[in-house]
């Protein structure tokens, strides 16, 4: 039998469809078991995941997440799922749109029989074309345990608490294998699946895919003992891919004997993938611990190192970007015969360089990419290149004397703002005579002292009303500088072209507050 699911946050909608699918069902023959309902994305999710379901029929506006949402994670896991859009809008380019992202067909509310009875035999006819129903269920079992193991897993590698144990993981022996691949993630684990169906008579019993925290895609590999003959497994996928126009590489580390050490297998498999940085492979098994991965007798980066901080320190960007085009070059590596090991040291080195200049530049800094993301020196050599031309953009900045002069002004009056403070505080503060620095000020900035102060504390009344809506309008006042309650809300609604009760179910005025 057929399992529907109704999604929409409309009961009596849901109830309503679900008498016209059994309507349809005794009417045409068509097989259907008794509809599952759901009122949101989320508890339609769940129930997927704990049972199979052939067709989801939902509503696009809902709560909390849209019937879109839903529709691109049941995509993601359970691709054989027919998706069909329920809703009022009857819009064709806004249709058209969603059937080419993978919706089968769309009803239009009020639902009539005859459509809802047509779009249900052309799902049906779908999944008896794509696969019989058993086989149907298994894929979308396989998914879902895929996407158990890739939480689970995730959470070890982000230290966070990990979910229930993905079950079926019933062998002593772990591997991971991280590929490097421009194939989009849908896609490859379809050429797992379709690989693993192939070589099942040779291949590891159980396999587990899914994409990491960097969104690199993982295998596990959970086999009887040992491992003899999970690289050639994976050497006979990566042909398998390849015949089907994916160029794709792997790391794969060693043996484990419990999943909890996925971290560690994790790091070795991305180690071992990292040396595509200097070698040609299609497969690299772990042959060291990440701690003792191997380095040229030299010792190269502590022959750099002091230079190289040096330039750091002084700012000198010519001499740091010239050891950054000696250093990070496959000629240089080849030459000096270095390892993995020197590279890392390289990479570790100019990482923490970079994050000290950023945090001396008071420059917010995205965190700095993984060593193990990188496929080529060239590539590495490119990403921080970009972050030094950031870098060196922020400090010439810095060292412009009018900008400065107007940062470190900002910043008295960010710290100062709740106080009773005026332009004469301020020019005081940075040496200026007054009339010179009022017409300096608005000159630089575009708006006047009074101005910028009003919109620093505007923005911080704003800030406490938002975290705390049940905060009183004359603490408020008092907390961004304002000695009446009167004097803020004329200067609020000035400002923000509403009152301060009008900000988002904000606090009520009165008298003294609430």
């Amino acid at each position: 039998m057929y399992q529907v699911l109704i999604v929409d946050d409309d009961s009596l909608l849901c109830s309503a469809m679900a008498n016209k699918l059994a309507y349809v069902n005794q009417e045409g023959g068509l097989d259907l078991a008794p509809a599952l309902t759901a009122g949101t994305a989320r508890e339609a999710l769940a129930m997927i995941r704990e049972r199979p379901v052939d067709i989801l029929i939902t509503d696009i506006q809902m709560p909390y997440q849209s019937g879109l949402d839903l529709i691109d994670a049941v995509r993601g896991e359970f691709p054989l799922i027919q998706l069909v859009v329920l809703s009022g809008f009857s819009d064709y380019d806004y249709m058209r749109g969603a059937i080419r992202s993978g919706v089968t067909d769309y009803l239009l509310k009020p639902v009539k029989i005859l459509q809802l009875k047509e779009i249900i035999q052309k799902c049906i006819a779908n999944i008896r074309s794509n696969l019989d129903l058993d086989e149907a269920r298994a894929v979308q079992r396989q998914a879902a345990l895929n996407d158990g193991t890739g939480k689970y897993c995730n959470a070890l590698l982000l230290g966070s608490p990990a979910p229930a144990r993905p079950e079926g993981l019933v062998f002593p022996a772990f591997f991971a294998a991280v590929f490097s691949s421009g194939c989009p993630g849908d896609q490859f684990s379809q050429m797992i699946r379709q690989f693993s169906q192939q070589a099942r008579p040779e291949g590891p019993p159980v396999l587990r895919y899914f994409q990491d925290v960097n969104q690199s895609p993982v295998l596990l590999l959970n086999v009887p003992s040992g491992g003899d003959g999970v690289g050639g497994y994976l050497e006979r996928f990566c042909a398998f891919a390849a015949e089907n126009g994916t160029a794709c590489r792997c790391g794969v580390s060693r043996a484990g004997t419990r999943l909890e050490q996925f971290p560690r297998l994790h790091r070795q498999a991305g180690y071992a993938l990292a040396c595509q940085m200097i070698q040609s492979f299609t497969v690299k098994l772990a042959q060291e611990e990440p701690e003792k991965l191997a380095r040229s007798p030299e010792n190269l980066f502590r022959k750099s190192s002091r230079r190289m901080q040096a330039a750091f320190q002084s700012r000198n960007f010519g001499q740091i970007n010239a050891a950054l085009q000696e250093i990070f070059t496959l000629d240089f590596v080849l030459a000096h015969q270095a390892g993995l090991g020197d590279i890392l040291d390289y990479y570790n080195g100019f990482s923490d360089q970079i994050r000290q200049l950023a945090t001396a530049l008071q420059m917010e800094q995205e965190r700095i990419r993984g060593f193990t993301l990188f496929g080529s020196l060239d590539e590495m050599r490119n990403y921080f290149q970009e972050l030094l031309y950031r870098l060196q953009w922020q400090s010439e900045k810095e060292t412009d004397k009018n900008h400065y002069v107007i940062t470190q002004a900002v910043r008295y009056m960010e710290q100062h703002y709740n106080q009773d403070i005026s332009m004469k505080d301020v020019a005081a503060a940075m040496n200026m005579s007054y009339t010179y620095f009022s017409r300096f000020f608005k000159e630089q900035t575009h708006q006047s002292f009074s101005e910028c102060l009003a919109g620093i504390r505007m923005g911080e009344a704003k800030r406490l009303m938002e975290e705390d809506p049940s905060i009183k309008i004359k603490e408020v006042a008092h907390l961004v500088g304002y000695e009446s309650v009167y004097s803020f809300s004329r200067a609020f609604k000035q400002y923000y072209k509403v009152a301060p009760t009008g900000l988002g179910g904000g606090p009520s005025t009165g008298e003294g507050g609430r």
